[in-house]
């Protein structure tokens, strides 16, 4: 791999994005990963996108043809976040994710019912990009909409869109 300008991580760095919990279940494991690169990828079907990292324990399953599920989390879901992209285990992950209310859905995958919403998907296409693989699910249901307010990814933490820093007009 060649070197990259450290300039790009801080430009990447501020692109705002969205924080998901996405999830699977295999045979007999709940598997799981926190995502900030989702987007509508079309509307006629409804399919989504997500970068997900080549190492995560969950994409074999969702390339194998698991259902996944997409959870859109809020402002109040931040203690959890925090767990899940801390240092830990898995058993730890799974008792916070038990603890925060996750539960299975009829498709099998866990979700959090008090998300803004939910988004149940089964893999259209798979694509691999460097380091990443960008997953393409056409959606199959979603949850009612929660009111909230949203969790974000910016400038290398995470933030609701009350706390993002203004820039003052010129």
């Amino acid at each position: 791999m060649s070197a990259v300008d450290p300039s790009l991580y801080d430009s990447f760095a501020r692109y705002g994005s969205g924080i998901t919990l996405v999830a699977t279940r295999d045979d007999d494991h709940d598997l799981f990963f926190i995502a900030a690169s989702v987007l509508t990828a079309s509307v006629n079907p409804f399919t989504l996108a997500v970068s997900v990292g080549q190492d995560r324990d969950a994409l074999p399953a969702i390339t194998a043809g698991a259902p996944w599920a997409v959870s859109v989390l809020a402002a109040h879901h931040l203690p959890l976040v925090r767990r899940l992209t801390s240092p830990g285990t898995r058993a730890e992950r799974l008792d916070a994710l038990g603890e925060a209310g996750a539960v299975a859905s009829a498709e099998g995958p866990l979700f959090l019912p008090d998300a803004l919403v939910t988004l149940w998907c089964t893999t259209h296409s798979t694509t691999p990009v460097n380091d990443q693989m960008l997953l393409v699910g056409e959606v199959t249901r979603g949850s009612a909409p929660e009111e909230g307010v949203p969790l974000l990814r910016w400038n290398r933490a995470f933030h609701t869109t009350t706390r993002l820093a203004v820039p003052s007009a010129a």
